[in-house]
């Protein structure tokens, strides 16, 4: 059982830069927590990776985070959310995790509840969406709601080369046009299904037009906290939290998205496996 006013660190990782959109809203809702972040940049995308691989690459991470005593772990990875999240789960029974993709699953729902004939769509990378399993927990929850799922494999790379900070990248617009245009007023609202894809949605309301989107960060950030406070992790105590990030591969495309989602120097330290 955690302590109250636990001072450890909240691990957050993701294939790189996408999921510090969820550790921008933890830290929001949760300004007393420590965190530990983990950009797997070096390895970085996901999405085309096998399900051993990604749980490999989980396992590797968890493990670097304990050694920095996290009290928790939050899966800012949609692909690994997808395809490693319960291997993960029995690998570390008393590590509290959290994923990406259950938030979400909770989100659809209150909308399908609050408008039953809602057109859903997602956006993903290849291995989430062939895993299946963003569609399957939602006909589960929300039966017969009407779900487009959508592999979009190249958004992850682009944004981790830096083109998101460009909202008139003419290549970044042909693909999304590419992906997109046959979902133009077929969809209400749209998942993000990547933690990459908060970064791209100038872009997607150009193409989707008025649309809600479904913003995978904030839910679980509350997810986050509810976790920690069902164990009674949660830092009530007004200290100096501290944020440290890791990345594998190179740390300047990460430094410059890093400091324009937190507004702030965020410098990397260099992690080898």
């Amino acid at each position: 059982m955690i302590n109250n006013n636990d001072k450890r660190p909240v691990g957050i990782f993701d294939s790189g830069v996408g999921g510090l959109t969820v550790a921008k809203e933890i830290r929001q809702l949760l300004p007393n927590e420590s965190i530990i972040y983990v950009g797997d940049t070096a390895r970085v995308p996901y999405g085309s990776k096998d399900p051993e691989t990604l749980f490999n690459y989980g396992k590797e991470i968890i493990d670097f985070m304990l050694t920095h005593n996290v009290k928790a772990v939050v899966f800012a990875c949609g692909t690994s959310s997808a395809n490693t999240f319960d291997r993960l789960q029995e690998q570390f029974p008393d590590l509290p995790l959290v994923d990406v993709l259950r938030p979400g699953v909770a989100e659809c729902v209150k909308l399908a509840e609050q408008n039953p004939s809602i057109r859903l769509g997602i956006i993903a990378t290849a291995a989430t969406i062939n895993s299946g399993l963003f569609a399957k927990l939602l006909e589960q929850e929300s039966p017969g709601t009407i779900l487009h799922s959508r592999p979009c494999p190249l958004f992850a790379s682009m944004v981790e080369a830096g083109l998101a900070n460009d909202k008139n990248n003419p290549l970044l617009h042909f693909v999304a046009e590419t992906y997109l245009a046959d979902l133009r007023g077929q969809i209400d609202a749209l998942v993000l299904g990547c933690t990459h894809y908060p970064l791209l949605t100038d872009i997607l309301a150009n193409i989707l037009g008025n649309i809600q989107f479904i913003n995978l960060a904030a839910a679980t950030a509350h997810k986050t906290k509810n976790c920690l406070a069902s164990r009674n992790g949660l830092n009530e105590n007004n200290h100096a939290p501290e944020k440290n990030f890791f990345v594998s591969g190179s740390k300047e495309v990460f430094k410059k998205t890093a400091q324009a989602i937190f507004n702030e120097n965020c410098e990397p330290q260099k992690i080898q496996w």
